[in-house]
């Protein structure tokens, strides 16, 4: 991931909200994935418009006593997403 990657959300994806914690099914591939509060938030912030390292900066704002971890823990979570192809790489 580069701080300039721009990724969105594959559009087939189902999603079920469960208490603030998401149930991320695709049907290309058969996988449910539950991605906890953080990692829901970084989902919901792959809109296609934001870059990643914005989305590093709206995490740090979220959780500033954890910024110095942010870029890391923001990094492995649109890695994994990806490899899942449930992110896409816009740009």
């Amino acid at each position: 991931m580069k701080n300039t990657d721009i990724y969105t959300q594959s559009q087939d994806c189902l999603l079920e909200d469960m208490d603030g914690e998401l149930l991320l099914y695709d049907p290309n591939s058969a996988v449910t994935l539950h991605l906890n509060g953080s990692s829901a938030i970084v989902w919901d912030l792959c809109d296609g418009q934001r870059s990643a390292q914005d989305i590093i900066d709206v995490v740090q704002q979220t959780f500033p006593d954890q910024a110095a971890q942010i870029t890391q823990d923001v990094a492995s979570v649109v890695d994994d997403l990806c490899e899942r192809n449930v992110l896409v790489l816009v740009n």
